[in-house]
């Protein structure tokens, strides 16, 4: 895609990384908290309104690549393989996710959750984030599965599925910042995701299923 993009979209692409470059030089210095978007604009040599072009909060600079992992998850729900039930997509992405604990680099792992764990403004916003989530993915279970738009159900089973992520996710991170082995911490969530997800598949067995 790089390789073919014009010269527009080229500068567009590397004055984005360039902001963000920026800011998280900031933020890994400074604390989130205490940086601004005046401070980030000086560091990118650009405007505040360009930061904001890009990046309209400055949480997006942290959890910009949150949008993407939930529109990629939709689309694995929507085109899940026929006979595969809603949960399948969710286990699919907690085992991607723990491939990647047991290969990435640690500090890439850890760098996210460190920043948030010493910012209220974060954690307010993956709060919010969270939600924002639940709000798109109700509606596509519900398409998927012939409910109707106001049933609850779907909600329940969204929140249910995806807070079974975040739960490894949390345990996996934890456990990487005491400085257990990754492919140990890798191994011990994978057992327990299985069984996690057996348990869900049990409880919702052919719901979605076609």
């Amino acid at each position: 895609m790089v390789a073919t993009e014009g010269l527009r979209e080229r500068k567009k692409r590397e004055t984005r990384e360039a902001i963000a470059r920026a800011a998280w030089k900031l933020f890994v210095r400074r604390g989130f908290d205490a940086v601004t978007v005046a401070d980030i604009a000086r560091a990118a040599n650009v405007s505040e309104k360009t930061v904001f072009n890009y990046f309209p909060t400055k949480e997006d600079l942290v959890f910009g690549a949150g949008m993407q992992r939930t529109a990629a998850l939709i689309d694995a729900v929507r085109s899940r393989p026929p006979g595969a039930s809603i949960v399948e997509p969710f286990r699919r992405w907690t085992m991607d996710y723990l491939d990647r604990v047991e290969h990435d680099p640690v500090d890439a792992l850890t760098a996210i959750p460190r920043l948030v764990m010493r910012s209220d403004q974060l954690r307010a916003r993956l709060f919010v984030g969270w939600e924002q989530e639940a709000a798109l993915l109700g509606p596509v279970i519900a398409e998927e599965v012939g409910e109707s738009d106001d049933s609850l159900i779907p909600l329940v089973v969204a929140r249910t599925l995806a807070w079974t992520h975040r739960v490894i996710f949390r345990a996996a991170f934890t456990r990487l910042m005491e400085g257990e082995d990754q492919s140990v911490v890798a191994a011990d969530l994978r057992e327990e995701a299985c069984r996690a997800y057996d348990l869900l598949e049990e409880g919702l067995a052919g719901y979605g299923a076609s």
